[in-house]
């Protein structure tokens, strides 16, 4: 175990963006798999694997875009007091997490083949309710985020914490409640 730990710190450090692609691929696939498995009790041979691969590609894809933001954030300054890491959290969550959060449900709707009337609707179901709830979880994980966890480490800690968020994001990004899908 020391030796994956290793080799993931390693990895982190040296090569940051390329770690996070990975790191927040895989997790948004094992999320879109918890969602269909747990939230959508589908059976193992209902899973649908494509979904599960493009929910994967969007977390690919923002990854990267994820560890420039927080060199960003880092710009506002890097001491820890309650002015700088105030700061950072009220740009993250007033920036970047409408944005996130937008870019997610629409890219798995256009992923899934939706024409913008229905992406629309989904969005104008959903998104409100989505953001809001973000608004109860992130800012005390940026918090830790911003004052105890090391720069390298701090879009890992997003994804763990994302493994039960992008489950709900994945449910959501469907249709949530009002889903008609299988």
């Amino acid at each position: 175990m020391a030796a994956i730990i290793n080799f993931y710190r390693s990895c982190s450090q040296k090569y940051p963006i390329r770690t996070n692609l990975v790191q927040t691929g895989i997790m948004f696939g094992l999320s879109d798999l918890i969602a269909q498995s747990t939230v959508e009790n589908r059976k193992p041979e209902d899973i649908d694997w494509l979904r599960t691969v493009r929910y994967a590609s969007i977390g690919c894809a923002l990854g990267p875009s994820l560890t420039m933001w927080y060199r960003t954030l880092d710009r506002l300054g890097t001491k820890i007091t309650v002015p700088i890491v105030t700061k950072k959290i009220l740009v993250d969550q007033l920036a970047a997490s409408p944005i996130i959060t937008g870019s997610i449900m629409t890219m798995s709707r256009v992923f899934s083949g939706d024409e913008w009337p229905q992406i629309q609707k989904k969005l104008e179901d959903n998104y409100v309710k989505v953001l809001l709830t973000s608004y109860t979880i992130w800012p005390a994980v940026q918090v830790l985020n911003f004052t105890i966890i090391p720069q390298h480490y701090r879009v890992l800690t997003v994804q763990i914490v994302s493994l039960a968020w992008n489950t709900y994001l994945s449910f959501m990004s469907v249709g949530g409640e009002k889903s008609q899908e299988p």
